[in-house]
């Protein structure tokens, strides 16, 4: 138990500050983008790349800024803030329970966020955004081993909370790569007509 809990506090932070990282500077240029779109409206965007990865028509659509400000602006709040923790962590920083609350908090709406925004890009847009595919690609580790670290630090673990735990350690890997599978696999089929048609 304790080789497991040196290796995640090592291990973690890593991978939170990486993917933290990555969805910052995908959500940073899609701001970017979105300013650009708003000052030149006649302007295709850079990030059109063809009929289907087409950041022009996500970033215009309604949901992408579903609580007012844009959803960019809201990754990238949430990603800054999922690195400072996790920044703080890898240098030797020890988390409060009120931060654990947090960080576990900020990865789980990161990843639900970010399915929910995959989903609505797939089926009700029906166009996705480049940069939106790294911040899904970002978000799923961050969800799946921001749980783990959270449950992993639980002392003695009960009910659903043991199960969630054993699940995880056993077969993290397996969920990770099932997810992206599932993505992947989703979007292959509802852009089946560009890409193989």
């Amino acid at each position: 138990m304790a080789k497991k809990t040196k290796e995640s506090k090592i291990t973690y932070p890593r991978l939170l500050v990486g993917a933290s990282a990555v969805g910052l500077i995908a959500a940073f240029w899609q701001m970017v983008e979105r300013v650009h779109m708003l000052k030149n409206p006649g302007d295709p965007l850079s990030c059109n790349l063809n009929p289907v990865v087409d950041c022009g028509s996500v970033l215009g659509d309604s949901l992408a800024s579903v609580f007012g400000p844009p959803n960019a602006l809201i990754g990238v709040v949430m990603f800054t803030m999922l690195l400072t923790l996790g920044l703080q962590r890898l240098y030797g920083g020890q988390w409060t329970k009120l931060t654990k609350i947090l960080g576990v908090a900020l990865s789980t709406i990161a990843l639900l966020f970010s399915l929910w925004f995959f989903h609505v890009s797939l089926y009700v847009i029906g166009k996705v955004c480049i940069f939106c595919i790294f911040i899904w690609a970002a978000s799923v580790p961050i969800g799946i081993y921001g749980a783990k670290d959270f449950l992993d630090g639980m002392t003695k673990p009960k009910g659903v909370y043991k199960w969630k735990r054993d699940l995880l350690d056993k077969y993290h890997l397996l969920v990770l790569f099932g997810l992206y599978a599932v993505m992947l696999g989703l979007f292959l089929v509802r852009f089946s007509d560009y890409y193989f048609g």
